[in-house]
């Protein structure tokens, strides 16, 4: 009975935990809305462009320790060591990354978080395929490709490690399949040229969202055609 307290404990705590947004939080330390700016995402790319290095750095860090964290628990304290609840832990976390039930259930899109659980899974091809990341984003700008490409990496290789288990499998395709899919509107904007870049050790500018996603008007502005009606009133009132 313990145990399954324990158990249940632990995935709800995972889960309320990894839904705690680092990037939402420095965003509203310096007064803005991160979901409001660059790409609107609340994650390190965006918190990098829209706000700065240092703080897309602390971003990523939290991110990153939440998977680390919560993968190491399950595998050190539940069941006296178990690779099947390393993944289960660190997916919860993931998931409580990407679907926060403080924002609505609108998250980022869990690469740090996963990063992190998969060091944990395979502690020699996950810190490689960070470094990877990291180069790649010295070269190239498109960051979503190169997080697409690590997440890809690190999820074929921990079904490869931990074939022998359907639980490490099942949910290392969910991690894999929640971030593509948080990832659709890049492959969009991509398409249509309107992807922002990110620059690691130069200058980066976000481009302005489009639609209901830019920064919020005054209320108390009119727009052109309000005001030509205005005056349009008063015209025919004169006469």
């Amino acid at each position: 009975m313990k145990d399954i307290i324990l158990k249940v404990f632990l995935s709800l705590l995972a889960y309320f935990v990894g839904a705690i947004n680092m990037a939402t939080v420095i965003s509203k330390i310096k007064g803005k809305n991160i979901k409001k700016m660059g790409s609107g995402n609340p994650g390190t790319m965006n918190v990098m462009r829209s706000i700065g290095k240092g703080w897309g750095a602390l971003t990523f860090a939290f991110d990153c320790v939440k998977g680390v964290a919560f993968a190491l628990i399950g595998r050190f304290a539940v069941d006296g060591g178990s690779t099947d609840w390393m993944f289960i832990l660190g997916s919860l976390t993931i998931i409580g990354h990407i679907f926060p039930v403080y924002t609505k259930f609108k998250g980022g899109k869990g690469v740090a978080t996963s990063l992190g659980v998969f060091m944990v899974a395979t502690p020699i091809i996950g810190p490689c395929v960070l470094l990877g990341l990291v180069i790649y984003l010295l070269i190239c700008k498109i960051g979503f490709i190169g997080s697409f490409l690590a997440i890809t990496a690190l999820t074929v290789a921990n079904c490869i490690v931990y074939r022998t288990s359907i639980i490490a499998i099942v949910c290392c395709l969910i991690i894999w399949a929640l971030i593509i899919l948080r990832h659709k509107d890049n492959i969009d904007r991509l398409i249509h040229g309107k992807e922002n870049t990110l620059s690691i050790v130069g200058k980066n500018e976000a481009k302005q969202l489009d639609g209901d996603q830019t920064e919020p008007q005054d209320d108390s502005s009119e727009s052109a055609e309000e005001r030509g009606s205005d005056e349009e009133g008063a015209d025919s009132e004169k006469q």
